[in-house]
C-alpha cells in the first residue's frame, strides 16, 4: 500500500509512518494534503433529567499552498443552556419550617439569596430569624437563660404618700405663716425653722411655706378668708407659694381650686408679657436656691405648668406632676419678693387634691445591659441551634440547582504547518470568547522522522491566557432590599480576573511491525490565576459564626465589615463562592496501541491515559476502540471508555468546619467517581471525496463506578449522551481518482460571476454536478434612531415608539450585529434543473442604552439591570431548499426561476432569561417563565415561507450584468402568533472581468418589507422600540460594490471567492428603528 504525493512522483516505503493508512491506524502523514479538505461537523450533548445540553458546531478547512507549506482554519461555535448543580448540603439542613411575612412554609437553611445579599436579609429579613427553630425556641431558651442569669435587682420604690389628700386649710388659724419650707429641715420628722406664725403650716403629712429669699427675711404666706373656706394667699411680699411632704416623700399633684380673678385685691397687673403664674415641680424636697435662678429653668425641675392671670376656678394640672416630690407657685419673672412695690399681684390656692405616686421604676443601667446581653445570648443561641443542626452519620446529601442563561461560545483557530524533509514545524493559534471567558492560545510542535521513518518523536509549548468574568454579576440585585444601604448589603466587586496556563508535551510514535504502531506522550501543564469556577457555590459551617450572624443583625448601616468577617463571598446563610488554589500543576502520560487485523480489514486501539496534579487528583483513563471495514464503502466503530478519578484535596459535598487553608468546592467534577461509556460510529465513504459520518455515545457519570471504590455519594449520578454528525470533503479525491481539472475549468459559471450578496443568482449547466460552497452575510445597524427617514431624539422615542407599555420606552437600542454562516450544497440531476439546500447558522447581539428617561414607580428594582447590556443569540437558522429552473440559455443571455420553501428550523425562543426552576431541589421548569428576546434577536421565523425568485444574467467579452426579482412569503402566522414581514426585493448589476481570473462588479438593490403580523403571546419585555411588531420592516436602497476570484486553472481550479459590501443609500422605516451601517457578504464555492 502506498500513498503518492501529487506533487510528487515517488511513493513512500509502505512501512513509513506517513504510508500507514490502514483503517483505524490513523497515522498522520509527514507531508500536507494535496487538495483542500473540509469537515462540517454537528454535536448534540444532552444530560439526563433535563439537565445541562449544549449544541456543537464545528467547521474546519486544510488549505495546502504548496508542496511544504499548509494552512488551516477551524471554527467552533458551542450553544449551551439548562440546570446545572450550584452546590450540595446534607437533608438535615433543607425542608425546614419558615414563616416569611406571614407565610408559614418550608425552606433550606442553606440557600442562595435571589436578590442579593444583605446583613438584614440572611438574619432579620426573612433570614434565620424566621425559621420555626428560632420563633418557636425563643421563649424556652430565654426562659432558660434568665433562670440562670437572673435580672439585676431593681432600686427600692422611693417613698409616697399613702392615698388621696386634699389639703382644704381648715387648720390655717394664723392670719399669716413665714415659714421656709425649701430649706433644710430643723429636725427628723422634716419641720421647717420656726413656729406657730413664724414656721410652716402643716396638714396631713404636707409642709406649706415660702421659698427662702434672703431678700425679704420677713416674707410670709396668708390667710384668706373667701369663698366660704380658708384659702392660702400669695401677693407681693413674698416669693410664692411651696409645699412639700414632711418626710420629702413622692406624690402626685392633680388639681387645685385657682384663684387669680383681675378682679381680686391686688390683681391689676393686666397686659404685661409675664402677666401669668408659674408652677414648677420638682425631683427633690428641698432646694433652698430657687431664689438664685430665673424662676423657671432649674436642673432639679420635671414639670412645668402656666396658669393665666384671670384664671379663677379649678385647675388640673398635667401629667408632669404626677411623680414630683415638691412644687413652687409664683409670679412669672419674680423668683424672690419684688422690690417694686408698685408691682401688686395676688391669687389664693384651696382644695389642693395630692394622691401618692404610682411608681414604675426606670431600668437601671445594669439591666438595660442584662436585657441586651440575654436578647444577644437567646439570639446566638437559636442562630446555632439552626446553623449546627445535626447531621448523623448516613444522612443523605442532596443537590441544589441554577439555571444557566442561553450562552455561546465562539473559537476560531489558525494552524500552519511547514514541512522540512523530516522534520514538521506547525504553530496554531486561536482564541474563545463566551459572554463571561475570553482566552487566547498559541502553540508550537515540532516532529521528527526517522529511523527510515518508522519513528517520529515531537514536542511542543503552548500558552494560553484568559480573562474571567460573571454575567451574572451585572443583574445581582434584583431587588430593592440588595440596593438598600440600611440592609447592609455586600460590597464584593465584580469579578474580572485572569488566568495563564503553560503547557508542554512530548511523544514518541513507532511503527512496530507493519500492522501495529504505538505512541506515548507525556503533557505537563502549568495553571496560575484564578481557577475556581466563578458560578459554584459551597456550604461550609462555621465560617460565620452565629456571633457574627447576630452582628450583622444589629449593625447600622455601613457598618458590616464583609471581608473582615470571611475571606470567602457570601451568596447565602453559610453559603459561598467555591475557592480554589490559585496555582495548579498538571501531569499526564497517554498511551496508544493500534493494531490492524488483516483477516478481518479492522484495527483495534487501546488507548490508556494516566494523569495526577497538585490538587491531589489522579485519574485513569481506558478506552478501546474497533474499527471495522465493511463493503459499500462504510466502517463502523464501537467503542467503549472507562474514566476514573479521585477527588481534589479540597473537595467535599459539603464542609461541616472551616478548613485551615480556606479552599473549598463541591463541584461534581472534582469529586471521586467513575464515568462508563458506550459507543458507536458509522461512516460512509462516497465518490468524489466525500463522506458522510455519524455517532452516538452514551455516559454513566457515577460515584460507585470509581476504580478501588471510594466514589462520591450517589446525589451527584447522572446520565449523558452525545450524537454527531460530520461531513468531510477531500478536494483530493479526484487527484487520486485520477480526474482532470482540466476540461472543467469554470465550465460552471455562465458569463462573469454575480455579486457575493445575490442568492440563487447562477445554476450549475452539467448533469450530475456538484457545488459545494460557504457564505458569510454580516450586517451592522448604530447611530441614530430612526422614524421613516428622519433622525429622532430620545424624547420622541420615550414617548412614541412603545404604544403599548404606558411609561413610554425605557431603552433604546445603540447597536446590532447580525452574522449568518451558510452551508451552499447543490446538485445537478439534470442541465435543466439545481436543486439547492441551505442549512444556516445565526449569531446576533444587540446592546441597549442607558435608561432614555427617568425610572417610574418600581422600574429601576425590576427593570434596572438592563441598562447598558449585551445580549446574544445564536443556533441554528431556517434551513432554505430551493430548485432553480433553466428557463433560457442562449449563450449570451441565461434565464432561470427559483422556487424555495423556508423550513423553520431556527429557533424563536432566544430567551432574555432563562426559565425559573420549580424548585431548586430539581430541574423542572417553570411553563412560561422565561422572558423571550425581541422579535429581532429570533434566529428563525417559525413559519414555512414561500421564496421565489427570477434570475437573469448576460454577458459579452469582458462586461456582465444581470438582474434579479425575489422574495419572501410568509405562508402562516409561528405557533407564537405571529409572522414576520413579507419581502419583496429587485436588484441589477454589472461586472467587468479586470483580468481573467478577478472582476469587480456593482449593482442597485431596492428592498420593501412590511411589519411583523400579529404580536407574541409569550413573556417577553415592552421597553424598547424592538419590543413592538410596528418597529419592524420599510422601503430601503441600497448600493453594492464588490470582488469576484475564480481559479482558472492549476491546484486550486474550480474555487471561487466573491466578497461584496452594501452600503444603505436611502432608507424609510417603518416605525422607530435603530439606523442601518451596512452589510458584508462573502461567499467560497467549488464545483466538481
Amino acid at each position: 500500500m502506498v500513498v503518492t504525493k501529487t506533487e510528487k512522483s515517488a511513493a513512500l516505503a509502505a512501512l513509513t509512518t506517513a504510508a500507514l493508512s490502514l483503517p483505524g491506524l490513523n497515522a498522520i502523514a509527514a507531508v500536507p494534503a494535496s487538495q483542500i479538505e473540509s469537515n462540517v461537523q454537528y454535536g448534540h450533548y444532552q444530560e439526563s433529567d433535563n439537565r445541562m445540553q449544549i449544541d456543537v458546531y464545528h467547521a474546519d478547512a486544510v488549505l495546502p499552498l504548496s508542496d511544504r507549506l499548509e494552512l488551516s482554519f477551524s471554527l467552533d461555535r458551542d450553544t449551551y443552556s439548562g440546570a446545572t448543580p450550584a452546590y450540595s448540603l446534607p437533608a438535615t439542613m433543607t425542608n425546614q419550617t419558615k414563616n416569611s411575612q406571614g407565610i408559614f412554609g418550608t425552606a433550606d437553611v442553606v440557600s442562595a439569596a435571589s436578590g442579593g445579599v444583605t446583613a438584614q436579609g440572611l438574619t432579620v429579613l426573612g433570614g434565620l430569624n424566621t425559621f420555626a427553630t428560632y420563633y418557636d425556641g425563643y421563649s424556652a431558651l430565654e426562659a432558660q437563660l434568665i433562670a440562670a442569669n437572673p435580672e439585676p435587682a431593681s432600686p427600692a420604690a422611693p417613698a409616697t404618700l399613702a392615698g388621696n389628700v386634699i389639703l382644704d386649710f381648715t387648720s390655717f388659724t394664723s392670719s399669716f405663716y413665714g415659714g421656709q419650707s425649701n430649706v433644710q429641715p430643723i429636725d427628723s420628722a422634716g419641720s421647717c425653722p420656726g413656729t406657730g406664725a413664724d414656721g410652716c403650716y402643716y396638714e396631713d403629712g404636707m409642709v406649706v411655706g415660702t421659698p427662702y429669699d434672703a431678700t425679704n427675711p420677713g416674707a410670709h404666706l396668708h390667710r384668706l378668708v373667701a369663698y366660704g373656706s380658708r384659702q392660702v394667699q400669695y401677693h407681693n411680699d413674698s416669693a410664692g407659694i411651696y409645699i412639700r411632704a414632711l418626710n420629702g416623700q413622692a406624690f402626685a399633684l392633680n388639681s387645685m381650686i385657682f384663684h387669680a380673678g383681675t378682679t381680686a385685691p391686688g390683681n391689676n397687673v393686666t397686659g404685661a408679657a409675664n402677666d401669668y403664674w408659674e408652677i414648677l415641680g420638682f425631683n427633690k424636697a428641698i432646694d433652698p436656691n430657687l431664689a438664685s435662678g430665673d424662676g423657671t429653668n432649674y436642673a432639679t425641675r420635671v414639670a412645668y405648668q402656666t396658669v393665666a392671670n384671670g384664671f379663677d376656678g379649678l385647675l388640673t394640672l398635667n401629667s408632669g406632676f404626677s411623680n414630683i416630690n415638691a412644687f413652687w407657685i409664683h409670679y412669672a419673672g419674680n423668683p424672690k419678693t419684688p422690690t417694686d412695690l408698685s408691682l401688686e399681684f395676688s391669687m389664693s390656692i384651696d382644695n389642693v387634691n395630692l394622691s401618692g405616686v404610682v411608681y414604675v421604676p426606670a431600668k437601671t443601667a445594669d439591666q438595660l445591659a442584662w436585657e441586651a446581653e440575654i436578647s444577644k445570648q437567646v439570639t446566638i443561641g437559636l442562630y446555632r441551634a439552626i446553623l449546627d443542626s445535626l447531621v448523623p452519620k448516613g444522612t443523605p446529601t442532596v443537590q441544589r440547582f441554577q439555571m444557566q442563561p442561553l450562552e455561546t461560545r465562539s473559537m476560531p483557530q489558525f494552524n500552519a504547518k511547514y514541512y522540512f524533509d523530516d522534520t514538521t514545524l506547525a504553530f496554531s493559534g486561536g482564541l474563545s470568547d463566551e459572554p463571561d471567558f475570553l482566552s487566547n492560545f498559541g502553540s508550537v510542535n515540532v516532529s521528527h522522522e526517522f529511523n527510515d521513518k518508522l519513528t517520529t518523536v515531537s514536542a511542543g509549548y503552548g500558552m494560553t491566557r484568559n480573562t474571567i468574568t460573571r454575567s451574572t454579576d451585572s443583574a445581582h440585585s434584583s431587588s430593592h432590599h440588595a440596593n438598600d444601604p440600611n440592609h447592609n448589603p455586600t460590597d464584593y466587586e465584580a469579578l474580572n480576573d485572569e488566568s495563564t496556563f503553560h503547557s508542554f508535551n512530548s511523544g514518541i510514535s513507532q511503527i512496530l511491525t507493519k500492522n501495529t504502531l504505538f505512541q506515548t506522550s507525556l503533557n505537563y501543564t502549568h495553571q496560575n490565576g484564578y481557577l475556581s469556577n466563578p458560578y459554584k457555590y459551597v456550604y461550609v459551617r462555621g465560617e460565620v459564626t452565629p456571633e457574627e450572624y447576630y452582628e450583622m443583625s444589629q449593625a447600622l448601616p455601613g457598618a458590616v465589615n464583609w471581608k473582615g468577617i470571611t475571606n470567602l463571598e457570601m451568596v447565602g446563610i453559610d453559603l459561598f463562592r467555591e475557592n480554589r488554589p490559585d496555582q495548579r500543576n498538571i501531569f499526564s502520560i497517554s498511551n496508544r496501541l493500534n493494531q490492524y487485523i488483516p483477516a478481518l480489514d479492522a484495527s483495534l486501539h487501546f488507548d490508556y491515559r494516566f494523569y495526577s496534579d497538585d490538587w491531589g487528583i489522579n485519574s485513569h483513563t481506558f478506552e478501546l476502540k474497533w474499527y471495522q471495514s465493511l463493503p459499500w464503502g462504510l466502517t463502523i466503530t464501537p467503542g467503549i471508555r472507562y474514566y476514573s478519578q479521585s477527588e481534589s484535596d479540597f473537595f467535599a459535598p459539603y464542609f461541616l468546619a472551616p478548613r485551615a487553608d480556606g479552599f473549598y468546592s463541591s463541584d461534581f467534577r472534582l469529586s471521586a467517581f467513575g464515568d462508563l461509556s458506550r459507543g458507536v460510529t458509522i461512516s460512509k465513504q462516497f465518490a468524489r471525496g466525500i463522506k458522510l459520518e455519524a455517532g452516538f455515545e452514551y455516559i454513566t457519570h457515577s460515584g460507585a463506578l470509581k476504580l478501588g471504590g471510594g466514589g462520591v455519594g450517589d446525589y451527584a449520578d447522572f446520565d449523558y449522551y452525545m450524537a454527531h454528525a460530520n461531513l468531510n470533503v477531500s478536494f483530493s479525491a479526484r487527484t487520486f481518482a485520477g480526474l482532470e481539472h482540466s476540461g472543467h475549468t469554470m465550465h460552471h459559471h455562465h458569463g462573469a460571476p454575480v455579486p457575493a450578496g445575490v442568492m440563487f443568482g447562477h445554476m450549475m449547466n452539467q448533469a450530475d454536478e456538484i457545488m459545494v460552497g460557504y457564505r458569510f452575510m454580516y450586517g451592522v445597524q448604530s447611530g441614530s434612531m430612526m422614524h421613516g427617514g428622519n433622525p429622532v431624539d430620545k424624547a420622541l422615542v420615550a414617548d412614541n415608539a412603545c404604544a403599548g407599555y404606558d411609561y413610554g420606552c425605557l431603552y433604546q437600542p445603540t447597536k446590532m450585529h447580525m452574522q449568518m454562516h451558510m452551508l451552499d450544497l447543490m446538485y445537478a440531476p439534470t442541465d435543466w434543473l439545481n436543486i439547492m439546500v441551505m442549512p444556516q447558522l445565526m449569531s446576533m447581539d444587540m446592546t441597549m442604552s442607558q435608561p432614555i428617561r427617568d425610572f417610574i414607580d418600581g422600574e429601576e428594582a425590576d427593570y434596572g439591570h438592563h441598562a447598558g447590556t449585551k445580549h446574544n443569540s445564536n443556533d441554528i437558522g431556517d434551513t432554505v431548499t430551493t430548485a432553480l429552473v433553466k428557463i433560457m440559455d442562449a449563450g449570451t443571455h441565461h434565464l432561470h426561476a427559483g422556487i424555495g420553501i423556508s423550513a423553520p428550523t431556527g429557533s424563536i425562543d432566544a430567551e432574555l432569561s432563562p426559565p425559573s426552576l420549580k424548585s431548586a431541589s430539581g430541574t423542572d421548569t417553570n411553563p412560561d417563565s422565561a422572558t423571550l428576546q425581541d422579535y429581532g434577536m429570533q434566529l428563525g421565523s417559525g413559519t414555512w415561507d414561500l421564496k421565489p425568485s427570477l434570475t437573469y444574467t448576460g454577458h459579452m467579452d469582458d462586461w456582465g450584468w444581470g438582474a434579479q426579482f425575489s422574495g419572501t412569503k410568509r405562508l402562516e402566522k409561528n405557533k407564537y402568533g405571529y409572522a414576520y414581514g413579507d419581502i419583496f426585493q429587485t436588484t441589477g448589476w454589472g461586472s467587468y472581468n479586470i483580468v481573467n481570473w478577478l472582476s469587480a462588479t456593482i449593482r442597485g438593490v431596492y428592498t420593501w418589507q412590511d411589519k411583523i403580523r400579529g404580536e407574541s403571546n409569550q413573556n417577553h419585555d415592552t421597553l424598547s422600540p424592538v419590543d413592538f411588531p410596528g418597529n419592524y420592516g420599510g422601503r430601503f436602497w441600497d448600493v453594492g460594490l464588490g470582488l469576484n476570484a475564480s481559479v482558472p486553472e492549476g491546484q486550486f481550479a474550480g474555487h471561487n471567492i466573491s466578497v461584496e459590501w452594501l452600503q444603505p443609500v436611502s432608507s424609510n422605516f417603518n416605525g422607530y428603528q435603530l439606523d442601518r451601517d451596512g452589510a458584508l457578504s462573502a461567499t467560497w464555492s467549488y464545483t466538481f
